[in-house]
C-alpha cells in the first residue's frame, strides 16, 4: 500500500509542471544596471524590467505568470548618474530613478517613450483614461453593456505588467515556493503606441503564448446541466447524425456525471451504469467528451479515493473532509493520478473546470494554478495535446492553458452586447479562446429569433458551446428554422476550420487572437474603436452579430468598415469600399459578415465532425482586390504534441495579376511534413471580384468550360454571383507547386465599375416601379401610347447601364459618370416628369385623353422622397469617419 501511495504521489508531475515553465541556468540578460537597492534590465528596446528590492537581493527565477526572463536580446543602453538621479535610454524609450529614493513611486520614476505621434511619459499611479479594455473574471449574471476592467492594451501606448507578488518556481525542488521579499517590487514596462501587435507578441514571449489547442475544439459543442443518462445523451448525438449537423464535442455537466454534484469525482451509475463503453460509444460516432468538476472538498461518500488519499497525507482516522490544496506536491501528484487519470485513459478529452481547487501558497492564484497542475498532468498522462476551459482566471498565467468560459449570462437579449466586446477583451490579454455559452442560461426556453442570432454570434465565436441550465438549445427545439440556421452557420464554420486552425497557430506564434479588435489591424482609423459591436474575425473577415430583435423584419446594424481596401458581403457577393460606415440591412437568414478584398480563404468539405475527412478537396475562395491576395496555409495532425518537434506545414498561397487582366493563383509546394499529411489532393478555386476569364490554364494545360454548378472536373462561370469556379478533381502533389493562370477576365477596377453600374441599375429598376403606379394611378383607364419623361429618361440611362454590365471588360479605362447619370433621373422626377406629347399625330381619342390626364401632373413630396430614396439607395447611408490626427 505505501509503495502504491508514494507512486501515486510521485515527481512525476513536478517535472511535467515545470518543464514548459523553469528556466535552468538562469543567467541575467544583458544589459543589467545594479543602482543600489534597485535593479534595471534592458530586456527589448521598448521593454524594461524594474526591481526594488529591501535588502538589494532580486529574484532571478521564472514566477508562476512571468515565465521567460532570459531568451531576449536586449538593447543598446546608454546611462548615467548626474545630480543624483539614474538615467537609462534605448532608441525607443529612456528611464529616470532618483538615486537612493526608495521604492519607486510617481515622484522618483519616471519613463517617457517616443513614436509617430510624438513624446510620451508615464509615472506610477497614472490613470489609465484610453485603455482597450480586459475581462473580468466572471461575467455572471451581468446585464450591463459596459465592462470597465482594464487590459494591456491602450491607447496610451504603453503598459505596466506587475509580477511583485506572483508565486515562484523553484529549480532546487521542481516545485513553486512563495517570494523572499514580499515588500519588493517587481515590473516591466512596456512601450508601444499603436504597434498593438508588438504589444500583444512581446508579452507573449514574457508570460508564454496562448497553447496550441486540438483542432476539434474549433467545432460545436453541446452540453445541458439537465441530468441526461447515458443513454439520452446518446439519443442526441444521433439525431444530430440524422439531421446532418455537425457536432464535435458533448460537455457532461455534473449532474449526469457525479454521485454528488458540487464534489468527488466518482460516477453516478445510475445514470451512467458502464463510463468505458459511453466513451466508446461517443468516439465511435466522431465525438469527443469534456466533463465538468467542482472543486468541494471530498468525502467518503463523494469519492472512493478519500481513504487512499487521507492514509497518504497523514491526516487523522476520523477525517470528514479533505479540502484540494494542489500547492502541496503531494497532493497534486495524487489529485492527478487519483482523480484525474482513470477519465483520461478512458478517453476524456479534457475537463471543465467549473472553479478552481484551493492552492495554499502567497502569490498562488488557484485558477491558475488548478489549470496548471490539469493542464500539464493531462498532457503527461495522455501523451496527446489537450486543453482545459474554466471560468475566467485574470492573472497573467493562466492564459497558457486554453480556454475561458464567460459565465451564466442569462438567455436575454441584453447579453448579447455584452459578450461581443467582452470576447475582443480577451483577445487584449491574451486570452483569444472565450467561450460564450450559446444560448445563456437560466431562461429555459429562448425566443426563437434570439435563438438563431445567438447561434449565428456563436459561430464567429472563439468556441462554439451551447449548453443550457435546464433549458431547451438544441436546433430541432426551436423547429425548422432553429435547424436551418443552425445548419447554415454551424456549417459555415465547419467549412472555415482550415482558416480558423491557421489562426490558432498565428495566436499560439504571435499572440494574435481569433476575434481581434478592428484597431489590431487598422490603429489609425477612428472607427476602428468607435464601433464596438463588432469585430475581425481573423485578418480577413469583419463580424458585427446582430444583437437586437427585427420581430419578423430584417435588423438593421450599423457597420464600419476599414479604409485602405474594399469589402465583400459574404453572402450578397456585394462589393462596398471601405473608410466609411454603413448601415446593413440583415434579414434572420443572414448577419453583417464582409470579407476583406484582396483575401483567401481556404475551406473544407461538408463534414458532420472535425476530423471526419482530409483536407480533400481544399477550396480557396479567392476575393480579388486592388493588390495581391496571400494566406499561409497551417496544417498538423490536429491532436498531437509533435507539431513542438516540427511536426506540420505550411502551405503559401498567393493570387495576383502578372499582367491587366491576366491572373496567377499559385498553390504550394508545401513547407514541412507531419504524421497523416496528404501526398496529393483536389482543389476547387472560387475566384470573386472578376469578370468571366477567355482562357483557364493549370500547370500549362487548358480547362474545360463546364456549366455552373456542373460536378466535374472544369471552370464555370456564375453570371449572377460573379463567381469564377475551378474543379480540379485530379489530386495534385502538395509537395509541389500547383499554377492557376486565368487570363483576359477583366481588371479589379472593371470589376468595381460593374458593381456600381449593377446597383444603380438595380436602384433605377426599383424607381421605375413607383414612377409606372404613379402614371397608372394619374391615367386611371384611358389608354397611353408614349411612356411619361421620367420613365424615358429612366429606361435611357437604364439602357446605358445594361450595354456596359453586358460587356464590362475595359469599362474602367473610361467609367461613366454615375453621379451625373443619377441626376439626370432625379430632374426628370420634377421637370414636367409626366409629359408624353408625341412627334407624329395621335389619332386615337382613348390615347389623347390619357396623354391630356398627365399634362401637369406631379409626385407628391412624399412620392418624390419614396422614389428618390429608392433611387439613391437610402437603406445603406454611408458616412466617412477620418483618420487619428497626431497627439
Amino acid at each position: 500500500m505505501k509503495t502504491i501511495l508514494a507512486m501515486l504521489a510521485g515527481g512525476w508531475l513536478a517535472a511535467g509542471a515545470t518543464a514548459n515553465a523553469t528556466s535552468v541556468g538562469y543567467m541575467p540578460p544583458e544589459p543589467t544596471f545594479v543602482r543600489g537597492q534597485a535593479r534595471f534590465q534592458v530586456l527589448a528596446p521598448a521593454l524594461v524590467r524594474l526591481e526594488y528590492s529591501p535588502s538589494g537581493s532580486f529574484v532571478d527565477a521564472s514566477s508562476v505568470a512571468v515565465i521567460n526572463r532570459t531568451n531576449w536580446p536586449g538593447a543598446a543602453a546608454q546611462t548615467g548618474d548626474k545630480d543624483g538621479w539614474f538615467t537609462l535610454s534605448t532608441d525607443k524609450l529612456s528611464l529616470r530613478y532618483k538615486l537612493g529614493s526608495g521604492p519607486f513611486t510617481t515622484n522618483n520614476l519616471q519613463l517617457t517613450w517616443h513614436d509617430s505621434a510624438g513624446t510620451h511619459e508615464w509615472k506610477p499611479g497614472d490613470a489609465d483614461s484610453q485603455n482597450l479594455g480586459g475581462v473580468p473574471a466572471s461575467l455572471d449574471n451581468r446585464s450591463t453593456k459596459t465592462v470597465t476592467d482594464l487590459g494591456p492594451l491602450s491607447r496610451k501606448g504603453c503598459y505596466l505588467l506587475d509580477d511583485s507578488k506572483t508565486a515562484l518556481f523553484d529549480a532546487a525542488s521542481g516545485w513553486v515556493k512563495a517570494r523572499p521579499a514580499p515588500d519588493a517590487q517587481d515590473w516591466y514596462f512596456l512601450a508601444y503606441g499603436t504597434d498593438y501587435k508588438s504589444a500583444l507578441a512581446q508579452l507573449a514571449k514574457l508570460v508564454g503564448p496562448p497553447p496550441m489547442l486540438p483542432r476539434y475544439v474549433f467545432g460545436s459543442w453541446f452540453g445541458s446541466r439537465a441530468g441526461y443518462s447515458g443513454q439520452e445523451w446518446e439519443m442526441i448525438v444521433k439525431q444530430f447524425r440524422d439531421e446532418q449537423l455537425p457536432l464535435d464535442m458533448v460537455v457532461i455537466d455534473s449532474d449526469s456525471k457525479t454521485k454528488m454534484v458540487w464534489t468527488g469525482y466518482d460516477w453516478d451509475l445510475e445514470q451512467m451504469p458502464d463510463p468505458a463503453a459511453f466513451f466508446t460509444w461517443m468516439h465511435q460516432h466522431g465525438i469527443k467528451v469534456t466533463v465538468n468538476e467542482h472543486y468541494g472538498a471530498l468525502t467518503r461518500d463523494s469519492d472512493s479515493h478519500f481513504e487512499m488519499i487521507r492514509q497518504a497525507m497523514g491526516l487523522p482516522a476520523d477525517t470528514k473532509e479533505i479540502p484540494h490544496d494542489l500547492a502541496n506536491k503531494k497532493y497534486a501528484g495524487m489529485f492527478m493520478n487519483l482523480l484525474h487519470k482513470p477519465d483520461l485513459d478512458r478517453g476524456l478529452a479534457f475537463w471543465w473546470q467549473d472553479g478552481a481547487a484551493g492552492a495554499n501558497l502567497p502569490g498562488l492564484d488557484p485558477y491558475l494554478w488548478t489549470r496548471h497542475i490539469e493542464y500539464e498532468g493531462s498532457e503527461r498522462i495522455t501523451g496527446r495535446r489537450t486543453t482545459a476551459f474554466c471560468r475566467l482566471g485574470t492573472c497573467w498565467g493562466s492564459h497558457r492553458y486554453g480556454i475561458f468560459f464567460t459565465g451564466d449570462l442569462h438567455g436575454v437579449w441584453e447579453s448579447l452586447p455584452v459578450l461581443i466586446p467582452a470576447t475582443v477583451r480577451g483577445g487584449n490579454q491574451l486570452t483569444p479562446y472565450m467561450n460564450n455559452l450559446c444560448g445563456g442560461v437560466f431562461v429555459v426556453d429562448l425566443p426563437p429569433e434570439l435563438y438563431q442570432r445567438w447561434v449565428q454570434f456563436g459561430a464567429f465565436s472563439p468556441v462554439l458551446w451551447f449548453h443550457g441550465l435546464w433549458g431547451l438549445r438544441l436546433p430541432w427545439e426551436y423547429g425548422s428554422e432553429g435547424v436551418e440556421t443552425y445548419s447554415k452557420f454551424a456549417g459555415l464554420r465547419y467549412h472555415l476550420l482550415p482558416y480558423i486552425y491557421t489562426c490558432s497557430r498565428e495566436a499560439h506564434d504571435t499572440g494574435l487572437p481569433l476575434v481581434r479588435g478592428t484597431y489590431l489591424e487598422y490603429p489609425d482609423q477612428e472607427g476602428a474603436y468607435a464601433f464596438q459591436q463588432q469585430y475581425l474575425f481573423g485578418k480577413d473577415l469583419l463580424v458585427a452579430p446582430i444583437t437586437e430583435p427585427g420581430n419578423g423584419k430584417p435588423v438593421k446594424k450599423d457597420v464600419y468598415l476599414p479604409g485602405g481596401q474594399d469589402w465583400y458581403d459574404y453572402f450578397t457577393g456585394d462589393l462596398y469600399s471601405g473608410g466609411k460606415a454603413i448601415t446593413h440591412q440583415c434579414p434572420l437568414d443572414r448577419m453583417p459578415l464582409f470579407v476583406r478584398a484582396g483575401s483567401i480563404l481556404p475551406s473544407a468539405p461538408p463534414m458532420a465532425w472535425s476530423d471526419q475527412k482530409r483536407l480533400d478537396p481544399l477550396t480557396l475562395d479567392v476575393y480579388a482586390g486592388e493588390g495581391a491576395a496571400e494566406f499561409n496555409l497551417y496544417e498538423d495532425d490536429g491532436v498531437s504534441l509533435d507539431y513542438r518537434k516540427g511536426a506540420y506545414a505550411w502551405t503559401p498561397l498567393r493570387f495576383d495579376s502578372w499582367k491587366p487582366g491576366n491572373y496567377a493563383l499559385r498553390i504550394g509546394p508545401a513547407q514541412g511534413t507531419y504524421q497523416g499529411q496528404l501526398e496529393k489532393r483536389r482543389y476547387e478555386v472560387r475566384i470573386h471580384g472578376l469578370l468571366p476569364p477567355s482562357t483557364v490554364v493549370v500547370n500549362g494545360g487548358m480547362v474545360p468550360a463546364i456549366e455552373a454548378g456542373q460536378d466535374s472536373p472544369g471552370c464555370s462561370w456564375d453570371s449572377r454571383q460573379r463567381v469564377l469556379t475551378i474543379r480540379l478533381t485530379r489530386p495534385l502533389p502538395v509537395g509541389k507547386e500547383t499554377l492557376v493562370h486565368i487570363m483576359d477576365a477583366g481588371t479589379f477596377a472593371d470589376a468595381v465599375t460593374w458593381q456600381k453600374a449593377w446597383n444603380l441599375r438595380e436602384q433605377l429598376r426599383q424607381a421605375k416601379r413607383d414612377m409606372k403606379l404613379k402614371h397608372a394611378s394619374i391615367v386611371s383607364g384611358p389608354g397611353i401610347k408614349k411612356p411619361p419623361r421620367v420613365i424615358r429618361v429612366t429606361e435611357e440611362v437604364e439602357r446605358q447601364l445594361t450595354d456596359l454590365i453586358d460587356r464590362p471588360k475595359g469599362c474602367a479605362k473610361a467609367p461613366p459618370d454615375f453621379a451625373a447619370l443619377q441626376q439626370r433621373v432625379l430632374a426628370a422626377l420634377t421637370d414636367d416628369p409626366f409629359e408624353s406629347n408625341r412627334s407624329l399625330p395621335e389619332f386615337d381619342p382613348e390615347s389623347r385623353q390619357g396623354t391630356e390626364l398627365t399634362k401637369g401632373a406631379k409626385f407628391t413630396p412624399q412620392e418624390l422622397q419614396t422614389i428618390t430614396n429608392r433611387f439613391r439607395g437610402a437603406a445603406l447611408p454611408a458616412w466617412s469617419w477620418p483618420a487619428i490626427e497626431a497627439h
